[in-house]
């Protein structure tokens, strides 16, 4: 064989061989991206540690879940430095959201909502509890729905997501909200729960932990909404339209970790030290926390992934209430995308 038919046949393979080999180490560099249907790499998180903060409206037991992921490093194994700020009420918290001050919140979807349809650019993208924790809650005289006639009933404020619920309960039992029974705006749930002990109202509804500190403080629990309430998001996950469009990879790696924490907190084998961690975290003692976890175990959905019949009926509750004027379609407030991949 002549030199000149060596070097041609030599060539021949290299052309066939290098992009072969390209292609191989393209995809080993790319194991911990996701392909978008462009085809271009989604990253599952950011390059580099990366500070977050994140707001929690109250100290709640459907919490929990992030508390987790923070205590056991699951977020820095996502490579997120996250700062969780517990802040007084969903207005505050949303306010925040907008401003950047905060990238993700864990609220009502509710409020969320009203914010959507009042132009806000952001969506629910997790849940952290897909059925309702309410329970509805009477002062020691009261021994019927018809005695609540006439009476005072709790909420947060006008158009949050328990002053929907309970006008929604209200009218199922065919009590007016503001005719039949006066709303009083009488903020968080500590709050509700001191005016309920008080005599203030004579009805409000209560989720765990206070719905135990309800109990010893010699108030009734009346009804279960849970029994009533079928389809519902408790507590969900909302982001900013910067954060969706700029830092996808950051709300993977939240909707991860948060899906990783929710599966520790479900192992039987974990149950002590999750405990642990509602101790020290939400400032409850053993007896509280254990039972609060108890009751709302079942709730944290696998993957953290929204109830989406619970959000369609939560919009239609929050037309019903006058929050909001106009058609809400349902993906202008939730966005999916975002789960953990398996």
């Amino acid at each position: 064989m002549t030199k000149k038919k060596v070097v041609t046949i030599f060539l021949f393979i290299l052309m066939v061989l290098v992009p072969i080999l390209s292609g191989c180490s393209t995809k080993a560099a790319n194991l911990n991206s996701q392909p978008t249907a462009s085809g271009q790499e989604q990253k599952s998180k950011p390059d580099k540690l990366t500070p977050i903060k994140v707001a929690i409206v109250s100290n709640t037991t459907s919490f929990l879940p992030l508390y987790v992921a923070d205590k056991k490093g699951i977020f820095e194994k996502y490579n997120l430095k996250v700062n969780l700020s517990k802040i007084e009420g969903g207005v505050l918290a949303l306010r925040g959201l907008q401003a950047g001050d905060f990238q993700f919140i864990a609220s009502l979807a509710e409020s969320t909502m009203t914010s959507v349809a009042e132009g806000a650019n952001m969506k629910i993208i997790g849940s952290l509890s897909n059925q309702t924790l309410y329970s509805v809650f009477v002062s020691p005289e009261i021994k019927s729905i018809e005695d609540l006639k006439g009476k005072a009933a709790a909420v947060l404020q006008p158009g949050n997501g328990v002053d929907i619920v309970m006008r929604w309960w209200l009218k199922k039992h065919g009590l007016e909200p503001d005719k039949d029974i006066r709303m009083i705006s009488a903020g968080a749930t500590p709050a509700r729960l001191a005016a309920l002990r008080n005599g203030q109202v004579q009805v409000t509804i209560l989720q765990p932990p206070n719905d135990i500190n309800g109990e010893q403080a010699g108030m009734k629990r009346l009804v279960n909404l849970s029994d009533e309430l079928n389809s519902y998001n408790h507590t969900v996950i909302t982001t900013s339209g910067p954060v969706i469009q700029n830092q996808p990879e950051v709300a993977r790696a939240f909707m991860a970790a948060t899906a990783e924490a929710i599966a520790f907190i479900k192992d039987p084998a974990n149950r002590k030290e999750a405990i642990q961690i509602g101790i020290d975290d939400l400032g409850n003692d053993e007896e509280i926390t254990t039972k609060s976890l108890d009751f709302i175990i079942k709730s944290f959905p696998v993957d953290a992934k929204i109830n989406v019949e619970g959000i369609k009926w939560a919009i239609n509750a929050v037309k019903e209430s006058g929050s909001i004027k106009n058609d809400l379609q349902l993906e202008k407030v939730i966005d999916e995308r975002f789960y953990a991949k398996r």
